[in-house]
């Protein structure tokens, strides 16, 4: 059976500027966006930061075209902060009283682990933390109204309450090259602190090096996070450091023969987060050594497509040796 996607109107919502595509929380919606197109379903978009003031606008049109041009559906890409204006939540609540069967992807849900997302001290910052406190209660009782809350893992699941949640996780784009040698040279894209752990990266390359001195590492990160990193490897000529994102990563994908994701195991949130750096790498064909986090090490395993490791140097420098020579 031939499903006619032409016959299928989508209203896509997301609260990320479409146009400036600098990380994974803007990059996705892009995609999905283009995805729906590319099958051929009609689309009307509503996208924009939520701080824009043309966004309340907008949000208010769209709530009176769907009273004479109904979609069969509603996508919503959430925010990376709860969601902050009243017009965008009475929106979700519109479509629901209009029986618009309406699918929320909760991608980033960092408010559930206060103790490892530390509060402002600040007087300021204290108001600002009670206020998207606010907003983050007045966001579940949107969601509510949701027919399915996506989330990034099963193991994601027991941490919410809406009435059907569903795992959705990540994507890529295909662009498996038609053949690759393996040539010791490892890659990461993606940050170096807190809740990544960039210390374990490069003292297992460090290793890797001395048993063999054609291991080489790509690291990609934020200029500001590498400047205030420390390590005593730091500037060996076995690194290979690069500040950059989008099609800039193509070619590092290209020369890299596979990928690693360091998740800093002391923090719980990445027991359930699964980064789309995962199959941005699978994309490119690229198998992955990664730290042994619940959720990750779970994809990783069932599809064989990589290796899990101890968190330790000695571990994923066996692991890799073992697993990508």
């Amino acid at each position: 059976h031939i499903i006619d996607y032409s016959q299928h109107h989508i209203l896509f919502i997301s609260y990320v500027d479409q146009t400036v595509l600098s990380s994974g929380s803007s990059v996705r919606p892009a995609k999905m966006l283009e995805a729906f197109r590319k099958v051929g379903c009609k689309v009307t978009a509503l996208t924009g930061e939520q701080v824009e003031k043309e966004r309340k606008r907008e949000v208010k049109a769209v709530g009176r075209s769907i009273q004479y041009d109904k979609p069969d559906l509603c996508y919503i890409e959430s925010p990376t902060y709860p969601i902050m204006r009243h017009a965008d939540r009475k929106l979700i609540k519109l479509l629901c009283d209009n029986h618009i069967p309406t699918g929320y992807f909760y991608r980033d849900f960092y408010r559930r682990f206060p103790n490892e997302f530390p509060r402002r001290t600040s007087v300021s910052g204290r108001i600002k933390d009670f206020g998207l406190d606010i907003l983050q209660w007045l966001t579940d009782r949107a969601l509510r109204y949701c027919d399915i809350v996506y989330v990034p893992s099963n193991a994601c699941k027991p941490l919410l309450n809406y009435r059907d949640i569903r795992a959705l996780p990540p994507a890529g784009m295909i662009h498996l090259p038609e053949r690759k040698e393996f040539n010791y040279t490892g890659i990461y894209v993606g940050g170096i602190t807190g809740h990544y752990d960039a210390e374990l990266l490069v003292d297992t390359f460090y290793k890797l090096h001395k048993r063999n001195s054609s291991y080489k590492l790509i690291l990609v990160c934020r200029e500001n996070e590498w400047e205030c990193f420390h390590s005593p490897h730091k500037h060996a000529d076995w690194i290979e450091v690069h500040h950059t994102s989008g099609e800039g990563l193509v070619p590092l994908y290209e020369k890299a023969s596979f990928a690693a994701v360091v998740s800093n195991q002391k923090y719980q949130y990445n027991e359930f987060a699964i980064s789309v750096k995962v199959f941005e790498y699978l994309s490119y064909g690229l198998p992955q050594v990664v730290t042994n986090t619940k959720a990750v090490a779970e994809l990783i395993e069932k599809e064989k497509i990589g290796v899990v490791a101890e968190s330790t140097p000695e571990a994923f420098a066996d692991a890799i040796e073992r697993n990508f020579a």
